[in-house]
């Protein structure tokens, strides 16, 4: 049976890029659902997503799990800034949405996997400054660009930013995969599609 990436992957992956950001150990980031990742010492709780189009999910989904355990799959390296903007835009309208639904804390984050390496910070910066909304959900905006984080801070409109180097990058891939073959969800279901 081949193995493809699940939610599992990306949630956990989000989760290791969070240990160093707020100075905790694994063991502080419960995977949840309605959020995705809650942090009760920080009172943090956490939706992870993904900035794609329904055609680039579905390509992605088929991919196989990334052999080579280098750094990401998932980098599209888009030329066209504002294609990516856009989707980023649409993830965060789809979890405004969804967000009724979820738990709230002190701190509500949403973590977004931007599938791009290439946006120059200035364009994010922009975009982020720019957004305007009466009632939002989300304090803290944590948006993935494969080699860095940006962390927008919503409510102080403050954007900081965390660099990963190659070899942090490669060690958060290969435990991701291990979670991604051994969690207990994604478990059941191959045994279950073997029966």
């Amino acid at each position: 049976m081949a193995m493809t990436y699940s939610k599992n992957y990306f949630e956990k992956y989000a989760a290791y890029t969070l240990l160093d950001l707020f100075n905790i150990n694994e063991k502080d980031i419960i995977l949840s659902d309605c959020p995705d990742l809650r942090i009760p010492s920080l009172n943090y709780g956490i939706e992870v997503t993904q900035a794609l189009t329904k055609e680039e999910a579905i390509a992605d989904k088929k991919k196989p799990l990334y052999v080579s355990m280098d750094m990401t799959p998932f980098d599209h390296n888009h030329d066209d800034i504002n294609f990516v903007i856009d989707k980023i835009d649409n993830a965060i309208e789809r979890k405004i949405v969804k967000a009724k639904h979820y738990e709230s804390y002190q701190n509500n984050g949403l973590y977004i996997f931007s599938h791009c390496h290439n946006m120059p910070k200035d364009d994010l910066s922009h975009y982020l400054y720019a957004l305007s909304y009466e009632s939002f959900f989300y304090r803290i905006m944590m948006i993935n660009y494969v080699t860095y984080q940006y962390i927008f801070d919503y409510v102080h409109q403050k954007l900081t930013s965390y660099h990963y180097d190659k070899s942090e990058l490669i060690k958060m891939n290969i435990l991701s995969l291990i979670y991604e073959w051994t969690c207990s969800k994604k478990r059941r279901k191959i045994i279950l599609e073997e029966d």
